[in-house]
């Protein structure tokens, strides 16, 4: 009897939900072991060496392989107009299919993939993405070659390596440095056609960091295109980002513009300087063409010597015109101011002559008068005597 009500108290219940309690957890543990038990590794030389895969061997025999494209932007190094390519930093993300590495995902115990160790991407096969418009690249191998590969149970294979690459970027510099720039990046594959392999673009193909800052351009936006080149052995795949880069004009108002317009109202302070005072107006004028002159060499130096006129150029151009347009005056003014000079020396010269023949024409014609007064004062004496006696 007590028995049979033990078995329907409490502290019975107590015990079975204790039993249960601990066989959760013993299954539990067993999992855990599995994991720990069945590495990835294994598994991963398992995959690689078996006979039936070859790294040498495209994936897809039946088809194209479908392979997805995507970078995370780190950062812009620098960009540089004089040899006109950028240097950028940059995560570039693969994905693709190969069903020669499909593996029971019971191996891993339910795992979601399968992070392959280094080197992995040694000795299976990779896509072979290049950059087109590539000046010299390199991958980053501190502390760590920076290289990230992941398999997941379908076969499904991703690959992300972080890289440091120079790009050519072909700018138009006319309406420098107002100007918006559109530098590209291109993958292409050097060896497979469209026929072996079709590159499309992850969801969300570039993705940039949020505290990404260019020193003298803004980001504006970011386009994707197909960039499929036809050369003699056949049709090759490319995508292409556009990189739409605007300057921004702090730097170039500080710099070049502000000070430019102080040196050609400077020049104008000639104007309110007297003109006998040749030394300064002199000094100002040659000074004011030197500077502009020198300020104009020093904004072309960081430049390439193309041979169209640029926005730049324009604007030195017509300060410098202003600036030697104000010496030019004062050499004008100065010219004839010395003609009016003469013009009133020569008048008070022929005035001068003037009034000395005017003078000598005078006492010509008073001598004989005073010949003949004086000649009569002598006779009226004379007759008066004459005329009492």
């Amino acid at each position: 009897m007590n028995g049979r009500s033990c078995q329907s108290s409490g502290p019975c219940q107590t015990i079975r939900l204790s039993v249960v309690g601990i066989c959760c957890i013993l299954f539990s543990r067993a999992s855990a072991e599995c994991v720990m038990n069945i590495t990835s590794y294994e598994l991963y030389k398992k995959l690689v060496d078996s006979s039936a895969y070859n790294k040498r061997t495209h994936p897809s025999l039946t088809g194209p392989t479908i392979i997805l494209l995507g970078i995370y932007i780190n950062g812009f190094n620098y960009i540089s107009e004089q040899s006109m390519d950028y240097e950028i930093n940059l995560y570039m993300r693969e994905q693709w299919w190969d069903p020669r590495l499909a593996f029971n995902r019971s191996h891993m115990c339910g795992m979601e993939f399968m992070k392959l160790p280094d080197r992995a991407w040694d000795k299976i096969w990779v896509p072979d993405v290049f950059f087109r418009n590539e000046k010299k690249a390199t991958f980053h191998e501190v502390t760590l070659p920076n290289r990230l590969m992941r398999l997941y149970p379908n076969g499904t294979v991703y690959y992300a390596a972080k890289i440091t690459a120079t790009l050519s970027c072909q700018m138009k510099l006319h309406k420098y440095p107002l100007d918006t720039q559109v530098c590209p990046i291109q993958f292409e594959s050097f060896g497979h056609t469209v026929k072996a392999n079709v590159y499309q673009w992850r969801p969300g193909p570039v993705e940039k960091d949020e505290q990404l800052i260019l020193p003298q351009f803004e980001l504006h936006a970011t386009n994707t295109k197909n960039c499929q080149q036809t050369y003699a052995t056949g049709d090759y795949p490319c995508l292409e980002v556009e990189f739409v880069l605007r300057r921004n004009i702090g730097y170039y108002l500080i710099q070049l513009y502000v000070p430019s317009v102080l040196i050609v109202i400077l020049s104008w302070v000639a104007f309110w300087i007297s003109i006998d005072a040749i030394p300064a107006r002199v000094t100002i004028g040659l000074l004011t063409v030197l500077t502009m002159t020198t300020q104009s060499a020093t904004a072309r130096a960081s430049l390439p010597r193309v041979s169209y006129i640029k926005a730049m150029d324009v604007w030195m151009s017509i300060c410098l015109l202003f600036v030697f347009a104000s010496l030019l005056e004062f050499a004008v003014v100065n010219v004839f101011s010395r003609k009016e000079i003469r013009k009133k020396s020569q008048g008070l010269s022929i005035l001068s002559e003037t009034a000395k023949d005017f003078e000598d024409l005078i006492c010509a014609q008073v001598s004989p008068m005073r010949l003949y007064l004086s000649n009569i004062s002598v006779l009226i004496p004379e007759v008066i005597m004459k005329v009492v006696n």
